[in-house]
């Protein structure tokens, strides 16, 4: 699930949003098993190539949403279980370019 939306701030329009990625249990209906979720956050929480296709997920999102072409993308990630199962939240902001452009003309 995502949801973000553009605010217009004094030196430019920037994107905030947040995904969250949801691994239910199998006693949900979901791939992971419930006296495994301990474990798997643990080794979510460190494994880099989970961190980058969450990001990825989340930037994708992010410039789905967005009515303007975002810039460099900041992230922040954190993975947490919970009753579902094991709930991968990331905090995207973004400027959008049109203001980078804009920038860079002016210099």
């Amino acid at each position: 699930m995502s949801e973000g939306a553009l605010r217009d701030e004094a030196d430019g329009r920037v994107y905030y949003g947040s995904t969250s990625i949801l691994f239910m249990v199998s006693s949900r209906g979901g791939p992971v098993p419930d006296d495994q979720v301990a474990l798997l956050q643990r080794l979510l929480v460190v494994d880099p190539h989970v961190r980058l296709r969450a990001v990825r997920v989340a930037c994708l999102e992010a410039q789905v949403r967005s009515e303007d072409t975002l810039g460099r993308v900041d992230a922040e990630l954190s993975v947490r279980a919970e009753s579902r199962g094991i709930r991968i939240d990331v905090e995207v902001q973004a400027r959008t370019r049109a203001r980078v452009v804009a920038r860079r003309h002016r210099s």
